[in-house]
């Protein structure tokens, strides 16, 4: 597989290649956009993601700020 660096992109990304940097699926690009984790914009009907956004959402989860529908209801029972 070629790795390339963030750097390497567009400043205005496809979810094809926001897929490719986070690693994620189709299904878990869409669902970050459509639960406002991850602020993207729709042109020409399509969602663009400026790559500010998705640096954004790296550094969310290094620092455990971003988690699944399922750890949050863990968490939250816990407390």
């Amino acid at each position: 597989m070629n790795i390339r660096s963030i750097n390497e992109y567009p400043d205005l990304l496809t979810v094809a290649e926001a897929m490719e940097i986070l690693r994620l699926g189709r299904r878990s690009v869409y669902q970050l956009i459509q639960d406002g984790t991850l602020a993207a914009r729709k042109m020409a009907g399509k969602y663009r993601i400026p790559k500010r956004n998705l640096a954004k959402i790296i550094g969310a989860f290094d620092q455990g700020m971003c988690y699944n529908s399922t750890e949050r209801t863990q968490m939250h029972s816990n407390e």
